[in-house]
């Protein structure tokens, strides 16, 4: 579960934005990582060196600091999301590339790439390898949306056929099905409105319309298809930001439509799967906004050219997780 999308304000900045819904407590906080992070594979203990400054939502397992989302200096950005039942990678590893497994693959991607076509390039000596070595104890089902500098959002949603990155026109990411299904299946909603259609008659009766009715095709369930679907229509039919921090709140508000509180979706195992935290990420001016689940609160860390040169170690801040409010009287 998760929802990702892309967006751009009038003021030309450009963003990547994402919900992070699972049910394993990830204590994901805004975190840094300096320029020569060194990190080591769960899967063939090899050390890898990445060469430019990350801000992401980080936490420590084991040897590492992992990011599920993030930006780096030069404004890549990514996230992954969960792809059940359909990411498939490879079995046997690749001598003399780079074999990963998938909850590390953000760190050499952000690390050692300063855009999509960069990325597109250097992609191909990069083998994800399926796997239980990593730091969730068991093979994680992945895809992931990239946007950078420029705006150009790509996924990647490994499925057999080697690592390709597919322009997403939409800028929309969810979960199973993959991406070309989803973007089929918004051809069902063509007729999903903003307006509102007026009184019909049925027979010699006039029936009137009761309030609001133009979005009453938008599905309002928590399940990808509902998301994705009902991402991709607010998305399109929301005002333009004219600004960064305008646009900012205004991504937020789109999360909110896909948001899940805790307890509204329990597994088989009777865990609650909730949206944990929302990120938002400023490729232009390179200002992560994290906003925790119990704490409203938008925090804010910059990747500033003052903390890529002094800040040498891997750095996580501390947010609230406890709302706190703003009194009036």
């Amino acid at each position: 579960m998760c929802t990702s999308l892309s967006l751009g304000a009038l003021d030309g900045s450009k963003f990547l934005a994402r919900t992070m819904d699972f049910a394993f407590e990830l204590n994901g906080r805004p975190t840094f990582l300096p320029e020569e992070y060194q990190w080591i594979s769960s899967y063939d203990k090899k050390t890898y060196t990445t060469d430019y400054a990350i801000m992401g939502t980080g936490a420590k397992f084991g040897n590492n600091y992992m990011v599920a989302d993030g930006f780096n200096e030069f404004g890549l950005s990514a996230a992954e999301l969960y792809f059940s039942h359909a990411a498939k990678y490879e079995t046997e590893p690749t001598e003399g590339d780079i074999n990963v497994v998938a909850e590390e693959f953000l760190l050499w991607a952000l690390g050692n790439n300063k855009s999509i076509a960069e990325l597109q390039e250097n992609i191909k000596q990069v083998h994800l390898i399926e796997s239980d070595s990593g730091v969730m104890g068991e093979n994680q089902p992945l895809h992931f949306i990239f946007s950078d500098a420029t705006g150009a959002t790509y996924i990647l949603e490994p499925q057999g056929n080697g690592l390709v990155l597919q322009e997403d026109k939409i800028g929309v990411m969810t979960n199973t099905p993959d991406y070309n299904w989803h973007k089929t299946n918004l051809s069902n909603y063509l007729g999903t409105l903003t307006t509102n259609f007026g009184a019909k008659k049925f027979g010699d009766e006039e029936i009137i319309p009761l309030g609001q009715n133009g979005t009453f095709r938008l599905p309002g369930g928590y399940t990808a298809v509902d998301r994705f679907i009902r991402t991709a229509f607010i998305r399109e039919a929301t005002e333009t930001p004219k600004d960064a921090k305008q646009a900012v709140n205004t991504i937020l508000h789109i999360l909110d439509s896909v948001t899940i509180p805790r307890g509204v979706n329990i597994k088989e195992n009777g865990e609650a799967s909730y949206t944990q935290y929302q990120t938002v990420l400023d490729l232009t001016n390179k200002i992560m906004y994290f906003v925790p689940y119990g704490n409203r609160t938008v925090y804010a860390t910059k990747l500033s050219a003052d903390l890529i040169k002094n800040q040498k170690e891997p750095r996580e801040y501390s947010v609230t997780l406890n709302q706190e409010f703003e009194t009036l009287n």
